[in-house]
């Protein structure tokens, strides 16, 4: 169980990615540890998401769910691996059993896949729990949205998080990813947001964290070009390197919404802004005019918010060219 401090929070997306092989899990798991990850993610789904009639009409997807599953087991050697590389372990759950499945390993966060925003069983489940919980928003509505949002405050749980999200592998309309949509979760859900990518564009992430993305989900893969079922629409060590280390730039960029002016900058702002120079010879008894009062760097005591103000004000004395104006040269 944790709670994020450090934003954006990045999680690795393996899912399917270990095609079945617990070796290629716990090496993806590594890699996402080195790349700078904060989290790795599973899935706990089996057989029965799907229905035999389904199956039926798509043979070739009981052998490769049948493949892909992780078994309770399995699960549990993942989640002390990541604990033991010092990374942060959660999985999506897809009903009650792999729920308490999941609290039983002690995953720091569950996650509710997309397909299951609506599913209010499931979502009353979660809002109970301490874990932190993340929800995705493929394919849903703003109002199915705001129901979802409702459960968990009508129970009371405020470490949620919705992640914006397209349920395309990739969308090749780039129109369709909308990372707005990203503010306008804050408002519909009043719960914080993220964004969970499945675009093949490695800049996406980067403008997801400048829009405040509390946790950005990348897809995760040792090689693209791997047999599998999300192998291509995901990023490989180098790419997720990349993603991290940019991220993370972005959010210290971004900074506050407070106007603020560091040491540094008082300090060069002496030399940058301007004074008020005599220009040309002044007598004694003589008017200031634009013609023999001069703005230059460096600011002197008189700045330059203070040109205007002398126009037509006679010198005390007299003065020199170049010589820096001051108050008391002022009659």
């Amino acid at each position: 169980m944790i709670k994020i401090t450090s934003y954006p929070y990045i999680i690795a997306e393996i899912g399917a990615n270990h095609n079945g092989n617990l070796k290629l899990a716990k090496k993806t798991i590594v890699a996402a540890k080195k790349a700078g990850c904060d989290a790795v993610k599973f899935q706990s789904w089996d057989e029965k998401l799907f229905s035999k009639n389904f199956y039926s009409k798509n043979p070739s997807l009981l052998p490769q769910t049948l493949k892909y599953k992780i078994n309770f087991k399995n699960m549990t050697m993942l989640r002390k691996f990541a604990a033991k590389n010092k990374i942060n372990f959660g999985t999506a759950v897809f009903d009650k059993k792999q729920l308490s499945e999941a609290l039983k390993m002690k995953c720091d966060f569950i996650k509710i896949a997309s397909m299951d925003i609506n599913n209010t069983y499931l979502l009353n489940l979660v809002s109970k729990i301490k874990n932190l919980v993340v929800i995705s928003t493929g394919t849903a509505t703003e109002y199915e949205i705001i129901k979802a949002a409702h459960i968990f405050h009508k129970n009371k749980k405020k470490n949620v998080i919705f992640l914006h999200c397209i349920s395309l592998y990739p969308p090749k309309n780039l129109k369709a990813v909308n990372l707005n949509n990203i503010i306008s979760l804050d408002k519909l859900t009043k719960f914080s947001s993220g964004y969970s990518d499945h675009t093949t564009q490695t800049e996406v992430p980067l403008i997801a964290a400048t829009l405040g993305a509390k946790i950005i989900e990348k897809h995760f893969t040792l090689n693209k070009k791997m047999k599998g079922w999300d192998h291509a629409i995901s990023a490989d060590p180098k790419e997720m390197q990349e993603i991290v280390k940019s991220t993370k730039i972005c959010k210290i960029l971004m900074g506050s919404f407070k106007r603020s002016i560091t040491k540094e900058e008082k300090k060069l702002s002496k030399i940058m802004r301007r004074g008020v120079y005599v220009a040309d010879k002044i007598n004694s008894g003589q008017k200031f005019n634009d013609k023999n009062l001069i703005l230059q760097r460096p600011e002197t005591k008189l700045k330059a918010n203070f040109f205007l103000k002398l126009i037509n004000k006679k010198s005390k004395i007299n003065l020199d060219i170049n010589c820096e104006l001051d108050k008391n040269n002022i009659l």
